[in-house]
């Protein structure tokens, strides 16, 4: 399609200030040219778009292009308006329906030119053309005001821009050179002066509205970080004008190949950018690229500065090295690339990208004898074949060969593992000896331990899983003369486990096949086990029946042996085994209070009698357990229950747990202390503790509860006042039902007896006190 051109003539009205365009005459040409608009519109659309001295391209609403040249109008110098000194303004339109047919104006700036503006405005070349992207890259992207004194400068800042983008780009760039009120500018670039209508220094406006570049003074919009840009502004600055990237990718980092002082010159991020853009033209180099070598000196030397920055590159190289030898016909040996700044995992990323073929060979070496495979494992683990089927099977047949210590393939495997010193294998090896154990495993893993290739074994058992470090131990524990055996040598495995400790039944059938293989432990041992682990655990792991022994006939009675007896419970026991389990359960639920005492009382005497005869050490404990539940019992539950029968009716061991509980210091003081307060208490336990005789009353329980009496209520009579004496009878009267005349009766013959007994009253300590001494000893 033609381009309009047109000339006008700005004019001012002097009393109105009104601006006007007064088309300028045309020559010949362009009077022959067919017109799309009229003279009228373009008129408005150049006055809509600004009209201040310098040039403008602007994009209109209709698709077309508007190109605008404003400057002094020679011709008629006679003329003063308020655009120009004198002689008024002549402005120069070319219009298009499409931008792309326009004529490229700023073209005549060289590139000589460009390179010493950017010199002379360094600190800010790059903040410009990281906006300038962003009018591309976002949407919306803010328009640009540049301020300078004169618009020549705002033009070569529209020059470099243009310059640093593909034709079709920069061909699309709006921009005003010199406008006086940017706000009503609709362009991408605006150039204003110092007394322009605009507040550079707003902070709003700076932040959110505008990015403005201020070179008369101000300090303009904070800068935004951007790799194209800082590398295009170095390059301008160096010397070297970068070349614009192509339409489908404007902002792609071309240009020379950057040395290390101008990388270690830039940012983190434009550092990484480059490298990153280096490393994707290496796979496009041919073998023998002078290119290649060049890149390879630059890859080690930014290496020594920024490791992490040159990885990709040296990534790439190894790769591109790769590529060629398998191209002829070769495998790539990975070691002659270790002068590459890679980290382990981007060598482990190789290995696997690179480890398919060699390790296909190492699996067709795998039918020829193991003393074979030594070369084709090394090329393998190098090749980073990590993962490979032919790998994990030579690991698998080379963990077999040691398992068999008798045999000619374990001392080959031995001498593979050992000419390789490979840690990783060795330990890949070592993780295959522990898994899928058996109780046969085990024992051949004791004996490679005693043969000669255990010498390998022993040197790699830090890196050996838990497993094999136990069966290594046990294998030279038992070698050696008076070494631990049974349970000792039990307690010193334990002493290589995590915390020192066996917490799961996997472990614990591991140690137990270690320490007695398929036979049963003897009684002592059983014992002492059950106390380096929990009763549970062994019972979880199996083992529960073989500790029926301990149950039946303990050393002593503890929380372990409840637990124990608990968890046997869920075991199918014989009758009398099972009341003994569920006998001493009772017990110890009692003691802490969690059965109500006639429940107890019934179950205790069944329980007691099915379980008979019960060992004496055993039955020692049931009877301190039930006789600390029967001590802690409120005293007019006990009466009013079962427990008080029961105890009246109890042999001899279990009074003598009664009374010691009663009696021991603590006790006994927080008894004395506290039943002065407590008259219900007073009367139940006297009711407890009278004296009594007849039928189903035991000699030996006269004789402890006649002691509780005197040491216990005793030295509190002394203390009560009337009142309490009052409560106490008439507690008493209700415990004894239709006998309470008469128990308040026996309790004053007791009170008076013992007022006899201690003669006339004394000054006296507090309660509890030897009566007629103020020394706070327990009464007699």
């Amino acid at each position: 399609m033609a381009i309009r051109r047109l000339s006008y003539r700005l004019d001012e009205e002097p009393d109105t200030g009104a601006v006007r365009l007064i088309p300028a005459p045309q020559g010949p040409q362009e009077q022959e040219k067919q017109q799309s608009l009229e003279p009228t519109e373009l008129a408005a659309l150049v006055l809509a778009v600004g009209h201040r001295q310098g040039l403008s391209r602007s994009r209109l609403p209709g698709g077309g292009s508007l190109l605008c040249s404003t400057a002094a109008d020679r011709t008629n110098a006679d003329r003063t308006t308020a655009g120009g000194a004198s002689g008024g303004l002549r402005v120069d339109v070319a219009y298009a329906d499409s931008p792309a047919e326009l004529p490229r104006p700023l073209r005549d700036v060289a590139p000589e030119s460009l390179t010493a503006f950017a010199r002379a405005h360094a600190d800010r070349v790059e903040p410009f053309l990281a906006d300038v992207r962003r009018l591309f890259d976002e949407r919306a992207g803010r328009q640009i005001v540049v301020a300078e004194h004169e618009p020549e400068a705002v033009a070569h800042w529209v020059a470099l821009a243009c310059a640093s983008l593909p034709d079709a780009y920069a061909a699309s760039l709006t921009f005003s050179t010199w406008t006086a009120k940017p706000r009503r500018a609709p362009q991408q670039i605006l150039g204003i002066g110092p007394d322009a209508d605009f507040d550079r220094f707003d902070g709003p406006t700076l932040d959110h509205f505008y990015r403005v570049h201020d070179g008369v003074g101000g300090q303009g919009s904070t800068p935004v970080p951007d790799t194209w840009a800082e590398v295009t502004a170095r390059q301008w600055i160096e010397g070297t004008p970068p070349e614009p990237g192509a339409d489908d990718d404007p902002f792609a980092l071309t240009g020379p190949t950057f040395d290390v002082r101008q990388l270690a010159a830039m940012s983190g991020e434009a550092r990484r950018d480059i490298v990153s853009a280096h490393a994707a033209s290496v796979a496009r180099e041919s073998a023998g690229s002078p290119v290649v070598d060049e890149l390879y000196a630059l890859c080690r030397d930014l290496g020594d500065e920024d490791r992490a920055a040159a990885e990709p590159l040296a990534l790439a190289l190894v790769r591109h090295y790769a590529a060629v030898a398998e191209d002829q016909g070769t495998l790539p040996d990975i070691a002659a690339c270790e002068r590459l700044p890679l980290s382990t995992e981007a060598w482990l990323s190789l290995r696997g990208e690179l480890g398919g073929r060699a390790d296909d060979a190492l699996r067709r070496r795998l039918r020829e004898p193991v003393r074979t495979w030594t070369e084709p494992l090394r090329l393998a683990l190098a090749m980073g074949a990590d993962a490979g089927r032919g790998l994990d099977e030579a690991m698998e047949r080379l963990a077999r060969a040691l398992l068999n210590p008798g045999r000619r393939e374990c001392a080959e495997a031995v001498e593979v593992l050992e000419a390789l010193g490979h840690t990783g294998l060795n330990r890949r090896v070592l993780k295959l000896l522990a898994q899928n154990l058996t109780g046969h495993k085990l024992d051949r893993l004791r004996d490679l331990a005693d043969a000669p290739q255990g010498r390998w074994l022993l040197k790699h058992i830090d890196d050996a899983p838990l497993a094999v470090r136990l069966a290594e131990a046990a294998a030279r524990w038992r070698r050696e003369p008076g070494g631990p055996r049974g349970a000792e040598l039990f307690g010193a495995l334990t002493e290589l486990l995590p915390g020192r400790r066996v917490n799961d039944a996997e472990t614990l059938r591991l140690l137990w096949r270690l320490v007695w293989g398929g036979r049963q432990p003897d009684r002592v041992d059983v014992m002492r086990l059950a106390r380096t682990c929990t009763a549970r655990l062994i019972i979880e792991a199996g083992f529960g029946i073989r500790l029926v022994g301990w149950l039946k006939e303990p050393d002593r009675v503890d929380n372990e042996l409840v637990d124990l007896a608990r968890a046997l419970l869920a075991e199918r026991l014989g009758p009398r085994e099972q009341a003994t389990a569920e006998l001493l359960v009772l017990a110890a639920d009692f003691a802490e209070m969690r059965v109500p005492v006639d429940r107890a009382v019934d179950q205790l005497i069944g329980r007691m009698r099915r379980a008979s005869p019960v060992h004496v050490v055993l039955r020692k404990g049931i009877d301190e357990l039930v006789a600390r539940g029967l001590s802690r019992l409120d005293p007019v539950d006990l009466c009013r229950s079962q427990g008080l029968r029961f105890l009246m009716n109890a042999e001899s061991g279990l009074l003598r747990q009664y009374r010691a509980r009663l009696l021991d210091d603590g006790v006994r003081e927080g008894l004395i202390h506290a039943l002065p307060h407590q008259p219900a208490h007073i009367a139940a336990l006297y009711q407890a503790w009278r004296p009594r005789h007849g039928r189903g009353v035991t000699v030996e329980w006269q004789r402890v509860s006649d002691e509780l009496l005197s040491q216990i209520l005793a030295p509190v009579m002394p203390g009560l006042d009337e009142w309490t004496l009052s409560q106490v009878a008439t507690e008493l009267a209700r415990l004894a039902h239709g006998r309470g005349q008469q128990r308040v009766q026996e309790w004053n013959a007791w009170r008076n007896r013992l007022t006899e007994a201690q003669g006339p009253p004394k000054p006296q300590g507090p309660p509890g006190s030897c009566p007629g001494h103020d020394c706070g000893h327990p009464a007699p």
